[in-house]
């Protein structure tokens, strides 16, 4: 057993420790003479992580012996207790170092161990050291959880071996942990970018703050079986366009395991804390996937006026479904038909073609494409070709196999503009709804004429959903004011 004379707990011991330990890593390098560049290195790696692995525990001695010390003044008589039951072994990025507690019993015969708790706050729960779990937490966030513990071994020469379900582990725990400030820009640094460098409201010309929301269903593996409760996984993105680049400016965005109830008070609680109000209260746009919950439960927790936006690339997927049960898979006729909806909502972007010259040199080719232009439609109302092409589906006569593709393509256009929402229509059952006008009207105003920036085009692919998404029943906005446009 270890004698307390024998732990380096002063300066002057450590750096005997040290040099002892130096010296003698020196004397083993040093003896094998002049060494290959690579031999070399590696030899000196191993000498500096001995040395550093010797220091490391000479200085966490020290910081128990400090604290036990300390909290062993007040009794008169103390016995230690250096026995290997009072060692607590830790891994390191410099490998894994076990560390004597210093505990003692006091008068009453009760055996403290205050170092545990003031040197070692993460254990028992967690064994390896603070900056370890650093280091697993960067490399699990980059890196599948097998590579990460592959790198770590790299990175470290072999010295720190943590397990691959170890990092995720701890990756799940350091994410339980952190707060809103961790994922979040602060409320002034959010309130300076939308005042410095977002896009404009072409109307109003209060900066844009974009606001998604999204959910996945993990399916989960309980008692051999699959009729386990669903696992719901939510992510919330914050962000905006910057005026001058076009590029994204991220916000901030977390991700949570519940209901949409708990999505929403996370909504709620965003926007009391981030979203300025006031004279500096930005333009906020929610763009969603057209699911009924986030217009119900988001939705109702944003500004009065926020503007709700229907992913495209999600409609996308509705429209391709749609052309699969109407034509067929595969077919000559559903793919004509796709391609045409698209361009016809989306627009279609103009190409110039680059007159070729002759090269000097090696006559290998070089790989051009196309140099886009701005993104231009097929008619000057972009809008009414969506109203137009509703008005199509709702008027042919559908085959009962493609029913309820065009009643979910329907429903789910038509339920994307939560204030005018028509009611629920059963799968199957045909949908007549009248056609009020285009909703889209207002957002077209808003957009500045003629702006060609990388944002407006950005806009554009998302203005054909006044048509579809933002159909109208008589009565609503579109209608009270007039702003109606033929298909």
């Amino acid at each position: 057993m270890t004698t307390l004379s024998q732990m380096p707990c002063s300066p002057e011991l450590i750096k005997q420790e040290v040099m002892k330990v130096l010296a003698d890593a020196l004397d083993r390098v040093l003896v094998e003479g002049p060494l290959s560049g690579r031999a070399a290195e590696t030899a000196v790696w191993g000498v500096l992580l001995e040395v550093g692995q010797a220091l490391l525990l000479a200085m966490l001695s020290w910081a128990c012996w400090e604290v036990s010390s300390e909290a062993s003044a007040s009794n008169s008589k103390v016995r230690w207790r250096l026995d290997r039951d009072y060692w607590l072994t830790q891994t390191t990025t410099l490998g894994k170092v076990c560390v004597p507690l210093f505990a003692f019993r006091d008068e009453a015969g009760k055996t403290r161990v205050p170092a545990r708790s003031k040197v070692f706050p993460l254990h028992p729960h967690c064994r390896s050291s603070e900056l370890c779990v650093e280091w697993e937490a960067k490399l699990g966030s980059h890196l599948p959880f097998r590579q990460a513990e592959e790198a770590l071994v790299t990175f470290t020469h072999g010295a720190c071996e943590v397990e691959d379900t170890t990092i995720s582990r701890h990756l799940s725990a350091a994410g339980s942990l952190m707060g809103p400030e961790w994922t979040y820009r602060a409320p002034e640094q959010v309130t300076e970018i939308l005042q410095e460098r977002a896009t404009r409201d072409g109307l109003t010309g209060r900066p844009l703050l974009y606001l998604s929301t999204d959910a996945h269903a993990l399916r989960r593996y309980v008692d051999e079986t699959w009729t386990a409760k669903w696992k719901m996984i939510n992510g919330i993105r914050l962000w905006c366009i910057d005026q001058h680049s076009g590029d994204v400016v991220h916000l901030g965005g977390e991700y949570t395991w519940d209901d949409c109830q708990a999505v929403a008070e996370k909504v709620r609680q965003l926007v009391k804390r981030l979203i300025p109000t006031g004279a500096m209260a930005p333009q906020v746009v929610l763009l969603a996937d057209g699911m009924p919950w986030i217009w119900e439960r988001v939705l109702p927790e944003l500004p009065d006026d926020t503007v709700a936006l229907l992913d495209f690339y999600h409609a996308t997927e509705h429209l391709s479904d749609y052309a699969k049960a109407r034509y067929g898979p595969d077919s000559k006729e559903g793919t004509a038909w796709y391609k045409t909806a698209r361009a016809s909502l989306l627009g279609k972007r103009e190409y110039t073609k680059k007159p070729s010259t002759r090269r000097k040199g090696h006559k290998k080719r070089r790989r051009k494409g196309p140099r886009p232009k701005r993104t231009i439609h097929l008619s000057d109302n972009p809008h009414g070709a969506g109203e137009a092409l509703v008005n199509e589906l709702l008027a042919q006569q559908t085959p009962k196999s493609a029913e309820d593709a065009t009643n979910a393509l329907l429903h789910y256009v038509l339920l994307s503009h939560a204030d005018h929402r028509p009611p629920r229509v059963k799968p199957g059952t045909p949908l007549r709804v009248p056609l009020g006008g285009v909703g889209g009207e207002r957002w077209k105003k808003r957009a500045r004429p003629g702006a060609r920036t990388r944002s407006r085009r950005r806009l554009r692919r998302c203005a054909w959903r006044g048509s579809w998404a933002s159909a109208r029943r008589p009565g609503s906005w579109a209608s009270r004011t007039g702003r109606c446009s033929a298909g």
